[in-house]
């Protein structure tokens, strides 16, 4: 007899009647049927496997798709952009750590106010030209040469501007009286500055066409070269504003390396895009200040600490930031995969499923940031003497990090949601709410500094991203009221995780588990994880309903 057409189908690899074993896997290739051996088959196997983890991978995607709409924004492709931002966590702490071993605390806060200068020169710099061009592209992939030509001309001569400025400085400041190592500080910062702005636009280039594993592997690359530059330069025990040098060394292999990645204009496009310059500035300008803010504000932190403390509460402060910086790893990652799913959705006139895709986004955000504040705090002593092996500033660094830290987890949040002006093309709004942000944490650290000292930053730095959430929500679509969040009960629900933890003081093991299921059965019973009812216009309304 022989056998039905299904069952030899499965023997070799085919698939089920439809209806009828369509879901059980094909038996491994090392074996029949029936289960006798035979003599393996490597290939076979090979595609056994990949039959295998398409199966899974295409179970999860319907998973996934059931509760954001259809649109995934927790793709694979926010894996390397997670591991570049790791990266630079890890980098970042590393140096931090190195320099800090070498030159001890007041070198270290000496390092990161140089630090803080070169990050907010090197943005300024950008005017914001790299996020025009991301969204830019992203939204008109046919106009990607043009506004490559036009932006690469402009952030040439904004990087040719920013190294006479500070070949201008560097000369102003030398003289008797100076600190004879600042001049040659400021001598590295512009070509810094300038090579810097040539691989901003070459991560923005691959971010707006998907390519966020080579733009994740440059940037990766770059911050490696950086930490070997800043350990050889610790070794070779140079004075501490020249360790500025690993930041042009770092920019400049990035250079050469991304040259094999992506290929910038030519010449002859670049020469011609000198007549738009004032146009594509004129764009970036609306960008300004829109994106990273919460790293310009931290670094503005830092210096206008250093006019009134001294290096060593620099160095205790820089480390509190360190741990901090941590929480913006998976927001400031994803940022990019919800830009351009932004502009793809808007572009596609499908408004009316951004709300719900980014709602949950911004949700989930907050409970896994809520989740390792808790676990950091209750063990907060055993990071630092881990990381530092100090213990005589673990409460001034712990103070600092309580302070930032309700803004920071508040901030995941937002985060999740700001493209979304970028693609609705209300950039302007977003500047002008982050310039209000910036003014006010600028006028709180010139008057609590002075009285409060560090403790005194942390709060201007608190105070600024908590009036950032308010702002964003107060201007967030109509549209969009399914994406907000209650913030009252979150943050009742974040108090009271953390409190009761602290009070019964079990074992950091078991509060691995413990935290993670309180806090979510809190949230749940605030009705964090519910969408907020709300109207939607009708000229954002589905065109049908099934």
């Amino acid at each position: 007899m022989s056998d039905p057409p299904n069952h030899r189908s499965l023997r070799e690899g085919g698939t089920a009647r439809e209806g009828e074993g369509a879901d059980f896997p094909d038996p491994p290739p090392g074996t029949s049927g029936g289960g006798a051996p035979v003599r393996p088959d490597v290939t076979a196997l090979f595609n056994w496997v990949s039959r295998q983890r398409e199966q899974v991978l295409g179970w999860l995607d319907r998973i996934r798709s059931r509760k954001t709409g259809g649109d995934d924004p927790f793709n694979l492709n926010s894996v390397p952009l997670v591991a570049d931002r790791l990266a630079g966590i890890a980098t970042g702490l590393l140096a931090m750590i190195v320099v800090d071993r070498y030159y001890g605390p007041a070198g270290l806060g000496v390092f990161a106010w140089f630090f803080s200068l070169l990050a907010v020169a090197g943005y300024l710099a950008c005017y914001g030209i790299p996020l025009f061009v991301e969204n830019r592209i992203a939204r008109s992939p046919e106009s990607a040469d043009d506004t490559c030509a036009d932006a690469l001309a402009a952030l040439l001569a904004l990087g040719a501007g920013a190294m006479i400025l500070c070949a201008g400085a560097a000369f102003s400041i030398a003289g008797p009286g100076r600190q004879g190592d600042d001049p040659v500080l400021y001598l590295l910062l512009g070509p810094t500055i300038f090579f810097q702005n040539i691989n901003t636009l070459r991560s923005a280039m691959l971010n707006a066409t998907g390519r966020y594993a080579a733009a994740a592997g440059l940037r990766i690359r770059q911050r490696i070269v950086f930490l070997a530059a800043t350990l050889v330069l610790c070794m070779a025990d140079v004075p501490v504003p020249l360790l500025a040098a690993a930041f042009l060394i770092s920019q400049i292999v990035m250079a050469g390396a991304g040259r094999k990645t992506v290929r910038l204009p030519a010449v002859s496009a670049i020469l011609a895009g000198r007549k738009h310059m004032s146009q594509v500035m004129d764009k970036g300008r609306t960008f300004l200040f829109t994106d990273n803010l919460l790293d310009v504000v931290f670094y503005l932190d830092m210096l206008i600490l250093g006019w009134f403390a001294s290096p060593m509460e620099l160095g205790i402060y820089a480390r509190a930031l360190i741990l901090a910086r941590l929480f913006l790893v998976v927001p400031g990652s994803l940022r990019p995969v919800f830009r351009r799913l932004a502009n793809q959705r808007v572009a596609a006139r499908l408004d009316h499923r951004l709300g719900m895709v980014i709602g949950s986004a911004a949700r989930g955000l907050f409970f896994f940031h809520g989740v390792a504040a808790i676990l950091v705090l209750l063990n907060f002593p055993r990071v630092m003497a881990l990381v530092f092996g100090l213990q005589q500033w673990v409460g001034a660094s712990f103070t600092v990090f309580a302070l930032v830290l309700p803004g920071l987890i508040f901030f995941s949040a937002v985060t999740a949601l700001e493209p979304v002006f970028e693609a609705r093309q209300q950039a302007a709004r977003l500047k002008r709410m982050t310039l209000v942000v910036a003014t006010a944490n600028l006028i709180l650290n010139v008057n609590l500094i002075p009285l409060a000292g560090i403790e005194g930053a942390a709060m201007a730095t608190a105070g600024a991203m908590l009036i950032h959430f308010f702002l964003f929500f107060r201007l967030l679509p109509p549209d969009l009221h399914t994406a907000r969040i209650s913030w009252p009960g979150a943050a009742a629900a974040l108090y009271l995780t953390y409190a009761l933890m602290a009070f019964t003081g079990i074992g950091m093991i078991f509060s691995l588990v413990v935290v993670p299921a309180l806090f979510a059965m809190v949230l749940w019973m605030v009705g964090f994880f519910n969408p907020q009812p709300g109207r939607v216009p009708m000229g954002h309304m589905p065109a049908s309903s099934t």
